[in-house]
């Protein structure tokens, strides 16, 4: 058990957790400004990135990369920094850290070293899109970056199909068309979804409608900008059931002597999906 206090103490530093605009500079907090700017090191994610949002900030500090790919060579050194004293404060390219970046592998050598980790409220955009979506907030799933290869994404929308929660995760506009495309065969065509993008820059844009209707939207329109996609929660009234359920169904109906392609149609139709995708369904197995 450990009981963690954030008061300053002067034997070890302190790692702050400092959110940082996900756009709008605007968003910045007077508090987070002041740790940026009061700190002895900020660790970066991109720290090319990082300093140009530093210095618009008006913010001159000494800074370390710290991301994916360095973050186990690079968080001993850190560790010593903060048990010789100093503080750290960890940001993320953008909103909050440790949420889609290597953050956490910080915080837990932290705590395996007693040095307190004092988290700033601040931006996110996961949480800014899951307010203004008009689904329910609670409960909600935070799925981050699913993988790219829709063989591997189809683990991932099983879920959200059944799933009584709202369901979110991120996309990047090159990989929305496909990935839309992927998620359509997991839900039932009049499912809402919600796609925000550039949240609080200029060009932000929420496109909300079925599945279908979204689909539809960006086959006219180009997807620019990173993406925020929400999908709705599965009520008990549109329950939808997984492939493996569908498949038992038309099975019963063969049994009854109904053809397969009458039998898939049927159930496809009962169960609001694409009689295509039941068909491969059924015949792959």
């Amino acid at each position: 058990m450990q009981i963690q206090r954030s008061f300053k103490q002067d034997k070890v530093g302190h790692l702050y957790l400092v959110p940082t605009p996900i756009g709008n500079l605007e968003d910045i907090t007077l508090r987070a400004k002041r740790i940026l700017t009061e700190a002895d090191y900020i660790a970066a994610e991109d720290t090319r990135t990082s300093g140009i949002l530093l210095e618009k900030i008006g913010v001159h500090n000494h800074m370390i990369s710290f991301h994916k790919y360095n973050s186990k060579q690079r968080a001993p050194e850190l560790i010593k920094i903060l048990r010789s004293g100093k503080d750290i404060a960890e940001i993320s390219d953008a909103g909050m850290p440790v949420i889609s970046d290597p953050g956490y592998i910080l915080v837990q050598e932290c705590i395996k070293n007693d040095i307190p980790v004092v988290p700033l409220p601040g931006p996110s955009a996961f949480a800014t899109a899951l307010i203004a979506s008009g689904f329910d907030a609670q409960p909600f799933t935070y799925y981050g970056f699913l993988p790219r290869k829709s063989s591997e994404q189809g683990e991932f929308f099983e879920k959200m199909a059944q799933s009584s929660a709202t369901s979110i995760f991120y996309e990047a506009p090159h990989r929305l068309k496909k990935t839309l495309k992927t998620l359509s065969k997991y839900i039932a065509r009049n499912r809402q979804i919600v796609c925000a993008r550039e949240l609080t820059k200029i060009h932000e844009e929420f496109i909300r409608g079925s599945i279908e209707e979204v689909q539809d939207y960006f086959a006219e329109n180009d997807p620019r900008g990173e993406f925020v996609i929400l999908v709705s929660p599965n009520t008990e009234q549109e329950k939808t059931l997984s492939w493996s359920e569908l498949i038992d169904q038309v099975n019963e109906l063969v049994d009854q002597d109904i053809s397969k392609k009458d039998a898939i149609k049927k159930v496809a139709k009962e169960n609001n999906v694409s009689k295509n995708e039941l068909y491969d369904k059924y015949h792959q197995n």
